[in-house]
């Protein structure tokens, strides 16, 4: 993928980090006693940034692998490529609510069993038996297992010939949500066969066909990106996954593919404020869980009579966490990603070398055998 075809993928993924935080921040205010207002209210379709964000992810991860070698060697250098991405931050963060808890138990009303603490660390999704849903330690995070369950099975088929993943990746994933009609009842089984899994696999199929050549004109390119925008208006938020797919799934897949295509087509006016957004986008969906609760306690504070439009305090809570999370990326997660990135170079470097050594001793040992 070029950079320029990547700048609309980034202002996506802001726009979809912001809109989630906004849902958060809108629920937050209610909960602190100020008003909603017209912005509080569209908020409450912010969730369906995480529909985007997987669309997104199934987009990249076949652009990004298109073309390179297949095999197990492969399969294993995707796999620790996407673990060394995700999970550093995750992990620093996920540590940073557990001290939070141990040290400070008045800022949480959660308490965290031990189970819950190791699952999250492991990307397993835990029951939270009140709810019947899965949340790790750290909530938002609950996205990271279907993601990193997604890159598993993606991972598995990069052993195959890339026609054949295609197959084993589409079947595997419809198969699962066949399943899902079973309602199966033990949480494990819940996760697995959640519909809200083909998301990825609308972003893989939309690769496929970009990449067979697949291109629109920009008048039909702002059709499909206006159909996406009415699907979400007339659709209605659920919990349900399965409805979540038809109301939000279908909506993102045909958003993030009128804006790909349209930038394609040159019709794409990017942003470089949004670019930059995105590029902190991680941080921003992590940092939230952080940000708004701490934002809301100081403005609680600073307005106890509800004054203030709730409008006003939602926009806020956005902001300040926009303006966290893009520190926070420079300083930290920039700074842990570069440093992973060199181990993980070094080490394939150590491991080359220690298998062309390996290679040499053998066929030193092979030709004095022959010359015996």
């Amino acid at each position: 993928m070029s950079k320029q075809r990547l700048s609309s993928v980034q202002c996506l993924r802001a726009i979809a980090a912001m809109a989630v935080v906004a849902y958060h921040a809108a629920a937050t205010i209610q909960i602190h006693g100020w008003k909603p207002g017209i912005v509080s209210h569209a908020a409450a379709w912010g969730w369906a940034g995480v529909d985007i964000f997987f669309f997104i992810s199934g987009f990249v991860m076949v652009m990004t692998t298109a073309g390179r070698d297949r095999g197990l060697g492969a399969a294993r250098e995707f796999m620790a490529a996407r673990i060394a991405r995700i999970a550093p931050m995750y992990w620093l963060l996920t540590s940073l609510m557990l001290a939070i808890v141990w040290i400070a138990p008045g800022l949480k009303t959660t308490e965290f069993t031990l189970m819950q603490a190791v699952t999250s660390y492991l990307f397993v999704p835990y029951e939270v038996r009140e709810s019947g849903s899965y949340y790790p330690v750290l909530y938002v995070g609950w996205t990271l297992t279907y993601e990193m369950f997604f890159y598993a099975v993606f991972a598995v088929s990069l052993c195959f010939a890339e026609r054949r993943s295609r197959l084993v990746l589409t079947v595997f994933f419809a198969g699962l949500s066949i399943l899902s009609l079973t309602r199966p009842s033990a949480y494990i089984f819940r996760f697995l066969t959640d519909p809200l899994l083909l998301e990825f696999i609308f972003g893989c199929v939309f690769a496929w066909a970009y990449r067979s050549g697949f291109r629109v004109s920009r008048r039909t390119s702002a059709v499909i990106i206006a159909a996406g925008v009415l699907g979400f208006c007339i659709g209605t938020p659920s919990s349900d996954m399965a409805h979540r797919v038809i109301f939000a799934g279908i909506p993102a897949a045909l958003l993030v593919a009128g804006v790909i295509l349209r930038e394609a087509a040159g019709g794409w006016k990017g942003s470089d404020l949004l670019q930059q957004v995105g590029d902190a986008s991680y941080s921003l969906y992590l940092l939230q869980a952080f940000t708004i609760p701490a934002f809301a306690r100081v403005l609680t504070g600073a307005d106890k009579l509800r004054l203030l439009p709730g409008d006003l305090i939602c926009l806020t809570l956005v902001f300040a966490s926009v303006l966290v999370a893009a520190l926070v990326y420079r300083i930290v997660e920039r700074s842990i990603d570069i440093k992973v990135r060199a181990w993980i170079r070094s080490y394939r470097q150590a491991s080359d070398a220690d298998h062309v050594a390996l290679v040499k001793q053998t066929a030193r040992v092979t030709q004095r055998d022959r010359g015996m």
